[in-house]
């Protein structure tokens, strides 16, 4: 048995304030596209749900878990994904699985199925160790305490995971490129995604829209440029290139057009791992800036390995690490909003909708609801006792969503994330400079303002040729 932790003062991590009322539009459009969290008016943390316009409501906030149920799994017939996501997202992902529809969505949803089933999971876990050993050694090389960009690391230890399990294949020579176009694209989403809010033609211009388009086309032309090198090197295997290359449509015999296979390839390497870095980041702060809970967590690690590389046998017992994990995405959901649109003109929460009116589910919003979480700002991984949790509604805490589109991918990050975290605590602490506060700001997933600068120190006796010698 682990010790309880020490007392320790309750922490309350950085959030961002609601605004005391819903703003007039030019500044909530203003305050949006420079953080969408600072658009939203005090009233969605305590309500279920708060609609934007006086005689016809056209933008409705939904943050009550039976309405959210309502709309993300027994109405989806009425209320489907938006046009305003495919708008944003299709320059770089087209219509891959993230963004398709109907039966286009549902074949390419077979297809990747089978790859990430809960126990197939497990069978990657010595890849996602050794990419967080590798991660290690890129610190200790640097010094045995020095200053590190935590967002940055996570984001290459996560894509490395990606591209050697359900991308194996992939040649991971090309991930600087695809991480910086990534990244060009992404920096000034909020405007486009502000311009088809409001209806504006698809051609009109908005600020970083030039970016963005050039950062498309470079970022699908590498990515054309490893799906063209994997089909030199022969398309046998079970991994998901390999799954697509060899697809076959249900209905019409026909395989994915190159234009198909880069839409998802384009979106497993954007949300494949975007999202558990981001996630790992949160945590790595969260564990900074409480040295309590991140000893707990190590002695735990120490007391299920023995010291040894994590393996698949002691995920199931890594339960305070699990904790801590959803506390985090509790506190900062990597996807810290969700959007659907009403098919036709109906009713939700007592609010008459016409159609269309934009539903916003704003996670952030939801996973820090006053009337379904107690002291809601306060970082408390016991929240997540089996006892507790269970207790919970699953619209209630949803990092990978809920419904027929819950994130594919959900027990595969759930999974890399505990065993990246678990290894890095072995041989690292990580710590706070005591002033970094990082504001969390939406550009589709949850980024910090600023980076998220870790001081990150080698713990004496863990010795990678030990480390080494486990994974072989």
């Amino acid at each position: 048995m682990l010790s309880e932790p020490v007392s320790a003062a309750a922490l309350y991590p950085p959030t961002v304030p609601p605004s005391a009322r819903a703003l007039p539009l030019w500044l909530t459009l203003l305050r949006f596209t420079r953080n969408p969290l600072r658009s939203l008016p005090r009233a969605v943390y305590e309500t279920d749900i708060v609609a934007y316009g006086r005689k016809r409501p056209l933008v409705a906030w939904v943050t009550g878990s039976d309405l959210i149920e309502q709309v993300l799994v027994k109405r989806t017939d009425i209320f489907a994904k938006t046009r305003l996501d495919r708008r944003v997202l299709k320059p770089l992902i087209g219509t891959g699985l993230l963004t398709a529809q109907g039966d286009h969505w549902r074949w390419q949803r077979r297809i990747a199925s089978p790859l990430f089933r809960p126990n197939d999971a497990l069978a990657y876990v010595p890849v996602m160790a050794q990419a967080g050993h590798e991660q290690i050694a890129r610190w200790r090389a640097k010094g045995a305490a020095h200053v590190a960009p935590i967002e940055i690391d996570m984001t290459e230890t996560t894509f490395a995971v990606i591209a050697r399990t359900i991308l194996a294949g992939i040649d991971e020579s090309e991930a600087g490129e695809i991480q910086r176009t990534g990244y060009r694209f992404i920096r000034p989403i909020m405007w486009s995604v502000a311009s088809a809010l409001m209806l504006t033609p698809e051609h009109w211009w908005y600020p970083g829209k030039a970016q963005m388009m050039r950062a498309a086309v470079e970022n699908r032309a590498v990515v054309q440029r490893l799906l063209d090198k994997r089909r030199a090197a022969g398309i046998e295997g079970d991994d998901l290139v390999a799954r697509m290359l060899q697809a076959r449509h249900p209905d019409t015999g026909a395989p994915m057009s190159d234009e198909e296979l880069i839409d998802n390839l384009s979106t497993f390497l954007l949300a494949g791992h975007e999202t558990t870095a981001k996630a790992l980041t949160w945590t790595l702060y969260l564990l900074a800036r409480s040295p309590q809970w991140q000893e707990r967590v190590r002695a735990e690690v120490q007391s299920v390995t023995g010291g040894c590389a994590v393996t698949a046998g002691h995920i199931a017992h890594l339960t305070v690490t699990q904790r801590v994990l959803k506390e985090s995405m509790r506190l900062y959901p990597p996807v810290p909003a969700m959007t659907r649109v009403n098919l036709e003109a109906t009713e939700l929460g007592g609010i008459a909708l016409p159609e269309p009116a934009l539903i916003v589910i704003p996670v952030f919003a939801v996973h820090r609801h006053k009337a379904t979480w107690e002291d809601p700002e306060r970082f408390d991984p016991d929240r997540f006792l089996p006892e507790r949790e269970a207790n919970l509604k699953r619209t209630q805490f949803m990092p990978f969503g809920a419904g027929p589109r819950v994130c594919i991918g959900a027990a595969f990050a759930m999974t890399e994330a505990t065993v990246i975290l678990a290894t890095l605590l072995q041989s690292v602490r990580f710590s706070w400079d005591g002033t970094h506060k990082p504001e969390p700001i939406s550009r589709v997933t949850l980024h910090p303002k600023g980076g998220m600068p870790l001081k990150v120190e080698m713990l004496q006796g863990a010795h990678p040729g030990m480390v080494k010698e486990a994974l072989n």
